[in-house]
């Protein structure tokens, strides 16, 4: 198992922003993928959101029993249209998990914005603290 390499725990063990699992773009690799997978399973995620235009990884969510919601967020998108989503999924047992293909910003954003909502965390903090992860506009 893996440890994704651009992840966020915007809410420990409950919700997290990342970089599509096996990298993004040209960069991704299936079997990084595969591991990283495991790893987000292992560490109690039961749902993924991908916001990817494209249906890749879905199959592989499939395979590892994982839920996942496909929820396109167009390049030009601000996403805050998902916050009513993950409001839903966080209410179930395990994680949720968030991820574009290499914009990790704006599933930072989202996430920000879920925790004003949801626990009143301000969004400049929640980016603040996602910058530091490492989750940044590339």
């Amino acid at each position: 198992m893996r440890q994704p390499q651009r992840m966020w725990w915007a809410r420990p063990r409950k919700l997290c922003a990342l970089e599509r699992p096996g990298g993004g773009g040209r960069s991704h690799r299936p079997e990084r993928r595969s591991e990283e997978i495991a790893w987000l399973k292992s560490n109690g995620v039961r749902t993924v959101i991908s916001i990817m235009g494209t249906r890749h990884n879905l199959a592989a969510y499939d395979e590892a029993g994982l839920e996942w919601v496909h929820a396109p967020v167009d390049d030009g998108g601000e996403g805050a249209e998902l916050v009513p989503l993950l409001r839903r999924k966080l209410r179930s047992a395990g994680a949720v998990a968030i991820h574009g293909d290499r914009r990790t910003d704006l599933v930072a954003r989202i996430c920000a914005e879920c925790l004003e909502a949801v626990y009143g965390v301000p969004v400049e903090e929640g980016l603040e603290r996602a910058a530091a992860a490492g989750l940044t506009a590339r």
